[in-house]
């Protein structure tokens, strides 16, 4: 520190002593100080050119999937899932591959598809998305355990409603009449208000109790 007892020349020779002594580390600080700014920024602009890039893709692949154009619209998809893979695209992606396979009855592409949005999405909307998906085809196929493990999940993030449905339809499909419509009824309880989608869940329910009755 300056020393304000001291002569303009003393100070200026304590400045100079001091300077040759720190003078390097004070340079090397504030290089790095500078090396972190500019690397921040840079990694906030490439995230958010690859977040723009991967959203322009997704919607020419949604579009050639309407249009039935499912070769593009795959191999779109794919890119996403191996460019882009830190963008919440890429979940999205491999949900409508998932789709995609799954119309055209490749169940095993559909499975690896779904499982791979469920490992790699950072979006827990689009994880559940996939994961109902999943536990529907393997639902379908039979693989009752690994239904009961796809369910196994404390978290349901907003998917109540479809959660508890698919576990009236694991129930009903084991013949537990019972449990399936008390799971029904919570799906319908569980359901967004305004949504048309409880008219089937109702059928659900009264259809489980009739089973229950015989």
């Amino acid at each position: 520190m300056v020393d304000l007892h001291l002569s303009d020349d003393e100070q200026a020779e304590r400045l100079k002593s001091w300077w040759k002594e720190n003078g390097s580390s004070v340079i090397v600080g504030a290089i790095v100080g500078i090396g972190i700014i500019v690397g921040v920024n840079f990694w906030r602009d490439y995230k958010s050119s690859q977040s723009e890039t991967a959203s322009a893709m997704y919607e020419s692949m949604l579009a050639a999937y309407r249009q039935q154009n499912l070769e593009v619209s795959e191999k779109i998809g794919a890119e996403i899932m191996n460019n882009f893979a830190n963008t919440p695209y890429a979940g999205t992606a491999a949900l409508l591959l998932a789709k995609i396979s799954f119309e055209n009855k490749d169940l095993d592409s559909a499975r690896g598809q779904l499982r791979w949005a469920m490992d790699n999405s950072a979006d827990k909307a689009t994880v559940h998305a996939a994961r109902l998906r999943l536990a529907r085809i393997l639902l379908s196929e039979n693989r009752n355990e690994q239904v009961k493990e796809m369910l196994n999940v404390t978290d349901h993030g907003g998917f109540e409603s479809e959660y508890r449905e698919l576990q009236g339809d694991l129930h009903l499909s084991l013949g537990e009449h019972a449990q399936a419509r008390e799971a029904y009824q919570s799906a319908l309880e569980n359901l967004p208000e305004g949504s048309t989608y409880g008219e089937i869940l109702r059928l659900k329910v009264d259809n489980a109790a009739a089973g229950t009755n015989q």
